[in-house]
């Protein structure tokens, strides 16, 4: 990574702000983009555009002439409503193309595109539960497209679910069950049946940087996760267990439907990049509760 030229969408996000501040570490020239405004990090250039405009796509390469690029930029919600489909389509799927035209136009020598644990396993015979997950899969099969097609260098790193400190979205479980159980109360869930492999934040980062730096991985799709399910209901319980806070409701919200189960194989993704996770779930835990105590008493949530 040290002085290669890296390009960064979604860079201001969850996983993009801690992937930037890996790369950084590392001595890479990063160059952000995100339609958010630049943030003050040291050691970043920023490119502010938006992805659905593909001439301002061309012109954000034209700028940062990336080696490797990293498109993290991306709609994420499992809401399944009507309205949310042609959201999907733009922030997801159409991004996605145009990010993978300018970069094998721009002859980047490695493209990692952000999947997800959402998407359908289509061989199966198995359909997408949400439009976020459809969106995620129509990326994959263009992926394998632009590889086979165009020899572009892609690799999709299927993400399962990714928690730990600095998550912004206050509706996602783990943050949510904090600040509730912080509060003293009973975090209000679904049935929490649902079994669900989670990853610690600077895992991921550093699973990307592994599918950018693995030799001989073109054209993959290898899975960021732990290989472990623990259900919904579950993290829930051990996070008001660990805040001495009211075990959650469970059922008190309804479950969605065609909810995705699947767990990571991550003997495969060792076995194609020398990358495995490092953080249990207890550790990210407690990590994960120290931010968002330290955010709560400052103030900043």
């Amino acid at each position: 990574m040290r002085d290669s030229s890296i390009l960064v969408t979604g860079a201001s996000g969850f996983v993009g702000a801690r992937l930037v501040r890996e790369l950084v570490e590392r001595g890479a020239r990063v160059t952000g983009i995100s339609r958010a405004e630049r943030p003050a990090w040291p050691g970043l250039d920023w490119i502010r555009c938006d992805l659905t405009d593909a001439e301002a796509v061309d012109r954000a390469f034209e700028r940062a002439r990336p080696e490797l690029v990293f498109h993290l930029g991306s709609w994420v919600s499992g809401r399944r409503e009507l309205e949310h489909v042609r959201t999907a389509f733009h922030a997801n799927l159409e991004t996605a193309v145009h990010l993978l035209v300018a970069a094998s136009r721009a002859g980047c020598r490695r493209i990692v595109l952000a999947g997800s644990m959402e998407e359908p396993d289509l061989t199966a015979g198995e359909v997408p539960g949400s439009p976020y997950a459809a969106a995620k899969a129509a990326q994959s099969l263009y992926a394998g497209l632009f590889h086979s097609l165009f020899s572009a260098p892609v690799v999709v790193a299927r993400i399962f679910m990714v928690y730990g400190p600095g998550q912004a979205d206050l509706t996602k479980l783990v943050p949510y069950s904090i600040l509730e159980g912080l509060a003293g109360r009973a975090a209000r869930i679904t049935s929490g049946h649902r079994p669900i492999d989670w990853i610690f934040v600077e895992d991921v980062a550093r699973g990307l940087v592994a599918c950018a730096e693995a030799p001989h991985v073109e054209g993959s799709t290898l899975d960021l996760g732990s290989g472990t399910a623990v259900t919904v209901g579950t993290m829930a319980t051990e996070i008001a267990a660990r805040l001495g806070a009211p075990p959650p409701e469970l059922g008190a919200l309804a479950d969605r439907p065609l909810e995705a189960i699947r767990r990571a194989d991550p003997e495969r993704t060792f076995a194609r990049t020398g990358f495995r996770p490092e953080t249990g779930l207890g550790d990210g835990l407690d990590q994960t509760i120290r931010w968002y105590r330290a955010e709560r008493a400052a103030g900043r949530l």
